[in-house]
Formats: C-alpha cells, structure tokens, sequence
C-alpha cells in the first residue's frame, strides 16, 4: 500500500468586469494511484497582480486579457470605492 499526494492546477476561468483569473487546485491523496480522497482551493489574481499571475503560471492569460485600458479602469474603480 503506496499513499502520495498531488496537486493539479485543474481550472482556469476569467470572470468578472476586470477580468479576474481563478484558478482552481484539486488536492489529492492517493493509495497505489486510484483516488481516494480530493479536496479543491482557489486562488484569484486581479488585474494589478503580476507577480502572483508569473507565480500561478497563468501570465500568459494576464498578457491576453490585461490590458491597459482594463488595468486603468481596474485603478479607477478602486480609487471610486475608496472615495466613495
């Protein structure tokens, strides 16, 4: 009886108005390679965070979907939330 465990990077969605990536880790426990227990965690990177989007491997996604434009309106919303 062999127990392991791994986790998968089993996930990636892009939501919400300023493009948030979450990413989804299935948690595994395993006895000789079947399944017999998984758990799930989610970790999400907004439009500000490039070092966690390197750090997650998902910045080629930050790169298609953050732009500029998003990034300053992503800036703004928080500065208006702020003032408000």
């Amino acid at each position: 009886m062999s127990l392991s465990k791994k986790t998968i990077q089993d996930k990636i969605e892009i939501v919400g108005p300023h493009k948030t990536i979450q990413i989804r880790y299935c948690k595994q426990i395993l006895e000789d390679d079947i399944v017999i227990s998984e758990s799930f965690l989610r970790e999400s990177i907004n439009c500000d965070d490039e070092a966690k989007a390197i750090e997650h491997n998902v910045k080629a996604l930050a790169d298609i979907y953050w732009t500029d434009e998003l990034k300053q309106d992503y800036k703004n919303s928080l500065e208006q939330s702020i003032n408000n």
